[in-house]
């Protein structure tokens, strides 16, 4: 079960420094228990802080791709796909910490579960608590719900396919979904091979949900794994505020169901204005303008 790990770097040296000190740590307690051959492969995003001197000075054993550009999420993801030549393939973020088990533990799981062929770990944040991370996949149906606030009432939540659910009793157990977050991504490289690589013309964000669709539409599986657990520093290689990381959100939804739904969006797009224009009256009336200007870029975007 020989695995290719790739890591992408962008102006996070210290953190980017523990988390490959970390996965060192795993990567050898996993070769030491399933004998198996690891690859660890960095791609820098044209880091201005010193990352690339830290990488080839604390972490020799890496092989360091460094772009002259920052390739973003998808196309540095892509990068490092072409050179992984492995049959299971770990996408991880900077600001991913694994545990010494977490390497083992998901690559037992493929072994066990031979109809598992994309997982996702459970999230955690930095300070321990609970970080929603797999969801069903987007459509003309579950997207008005998400953006009417209708996907939060208890009775209704089940019944209409959260996009983003975030009740933890969707993340107890673990289960067949929709997608996975894109910060520990781990694949059976047979999937990459099939479906291909992320959309580039996606920058950042919802990216690792438009490859989940395709994986999806090719038959694999994608599976959320709560028993194996990483902690996600979230949004640490972006200086991107929280109402820049919704407008790149929302950005990326409209690629989607453009891509995919290209006959319904018409109609999904009147339900996202809606949504939009009901949540600018309501955060402006509660006096929480950031997120009321955050919700208003949202319209320029769709």
């Amino acid at each position: 079960m020989d695995l290719s790990t790739i890591v992408l770097s962008y102006n996070t040296k210290d953190i980017t420094d523990e988390c490959l000190r970390r996965l060192q740590s795993s990567v050898v307690s996993c070769q030491r228990k399933l004998k198996n051959k690891i690859e660890i492969i960095v791609l820098d995003n044209a880091s201005s802080d010193g990352s690339v001197e830290m990488i080839k000075r604390n972490h020799p054993y890496v092989r360091l791709i460094e772009s002259k550009e920052n390739t973003g999420f998808s196309k540095g993801n892509n990068i490092g796909l072409k050179q992984a030549k492995n049959p299971y393939i770990l996408l991880l973020n900077s600001d991913v910490y694994v545990e010494d088990d977490s390497i083992t533990a998901s690559l037992e799981y493929f072994q066990k579960n031979p109809d598992c062929d994309v997982l996702g770990p459970k999230l955690i944040f930095g300070d321990g608590s609970f970080q929603p991370s797999a969801g069903n996949l987007p459509s003309p149906f579950n997207i008005p719900c998400w953006i009417l606030g209708l996907s939060l009432i208890p009775v209704v939540k089940e019944l209409t396919f959260p996009f983003h659910p975030n009740y933890k009793s969707f993340f107890s157990n673990a289960k067949e979904v929709g997608w996975v977050s894109g910060a520990f991504f781990m694949l059976k490289r047979e999937v990459f091979i099939k479906v291909g690589g992320f959309d580039e013309s996606i920058f950042m964000y919802l990216e690792e949900v438009e490859l989940c669709k395709r994986i999806d539409l090719a038959g694999f599986n994608i599976w959320y794994v709560p028993s194996i657990q990483v902690t996600h520093l979230h949004g640490a290689s972006s200086s991107a505020d929280k109402s820049v990381i919704f407008i790149r959100e929302l950005s990326g939804l409209k690629v989607y169901l453009k891509k995919y739904y290209c006959l319904a969006y018409p109609l999904v797009k009147v339900f996202l204005i809606l949504g939009l224009i009901i949540r600018i009256i309501a955060f402006s009336f509660l006096g929480k303008f950031n997120r009321a200007n955050a919700y208003m870029g949202g319209l320029g975007v769709i």
